[in-house]
């Protein structure tokens, strides 16, 4: 399912409520009204895609929805047909094509108020990539081998269809596109992609489809052999027990000859979800007791399970636990 695809089913669920009252006959409560306080980047050429920060978004259906760009005392009205609400606070919009060297307002209409909300913040249409240029600020982990799962993190990291970027490894020719992997992990900051097979070292590229909207990291990603080098820390295992209820139960522990058990306490726990045909979710989060024993009730939903403890560092000087996966569990 692509990334498009998600933000419509959240944009649905995150107005039910409006729906059910439309449904009823009744408006939307008006102390949800839609402002705009923001837009970010603030220039950037067609396709580029701007964030609207304010409230009120998820008032009405997407389909009730109108969004504008205006500019001049007339007002010139250019209509943005593609866009996506995030949440309730957040709205990306795709730059339709604007008039180059013109600042923009963005306006946003539904049905509780026409022609709509304008918002203070402009957008300047540029022909070069501008504000919108896409930036990479990390890569984690920055080695590993084909099939191994990359985070990278930066800013307008999306494209125009509202899906992650294209991402590349080294030698960048075709084979060496990255798949995605969840697609709500894919955001304007963050993309997750897997390392394809024959990749080599060098440093990630991601391509947008703006005018100037490539860039390649400034730290190589390295694939064995020879280059990886196994992580240094304590190790833990977690294990997961699961009722049909969808209790969630399990122990993180020390797996070293003499246990390490300040990585096993306190430890922040969370029970991902994988229904049919999709990626992994969270479905719960816990914190283990002082001996690693965790418990967190899930909505016990069909799917596979599984049980993670992230990274940590613990004590004074910090010391690193390493991070550890469970077995999957399955609820029919």
């Amino acid at each position: 399912m692509s990334l498009k695809k998600q933000h419509i089913g959240r944009r649905v669920a995150g107005v039910g409520v409006g729906v059910a009252m439309l449904m009823l006959g009744l408006e939307a409560p008006a102390s949800a009204a839609v402002t705009i306080s923001a837009l970010s980047p603030t220039n950037g050429p067609t396709n580029c895609v701007v964030v609207a920060t304010g409230t009120g978004f998820t008032d009405f259906p997407a389909a009730q929805m109108t969004v504008d760009f205006v500019t001049g005392a007339g007002p010139t009205v250019v209509n943005a047909p593609d866009f996506a609400v995030i949440s309730a606070t957040t709205l990306w919009v795709v730059n339709p094509g604007l008039s180059n060297g013109v600042s923009y307002n963005l306006r946003v209409a539904n049905p509780s108020n026409t022609p709509g909300i304008t918002s203070t913040a402009t957008f300047l249409d540029v022909a070069t990539a501008g504000g919108c240029a896409p930036t990479i600020t990390a890569i984690a982990p920055t080695c590993g081998a084909a099939g191994s799962t990359v985070v990278i993190t930066g800013t307008n990291l999306i494209d125009s269809d509202l899906d992650g970027a294209e991402v590349r490894f080294s030698p960048y020719d075709a084979p060496r596109i990255a798949a995605h992997t969840v697609p709500d992990v894919d955001d304007v900051t963050s993309l997750s992609v897997v390392v394809p097979s024959g990749s080599g070292d060098g440093p990630i590229e991601v391509i947008t489809d703006i005018t100037g909207g490539d860039i390649f990291s400034a730290t190589n990603y390295l694939v064995p052999p020879p280059d990886c080098v196994a992580p240094t820390g304590h190790t833990r295992a977690i294990t997961l027990k699961l009722k049909k209820s969808g209790k969630a139960s399990g122990v993180v522990s020390s797996t070293e000859t003499t246990p390490f058990t300040d990585c096993v306490k306190a430890v922040p726990v969370k029970i991902q979800r994988k229904p049919k045909g999709k990626g992994w979710k969270n479905a719960g989060s816990a914190t283990t007791s002082d001996t690693g024993s965790y418990s967190v009730k899930t909505k016990g939903k069909p799917g596979k399970y599984r049980a993670l403890a992230p990274a940590t560092q613990v004590g004074t000087p910090a010391v690193d636990c390493l991070k550890a996966k469970s077995a999957t569990r399955t609820i029919k």
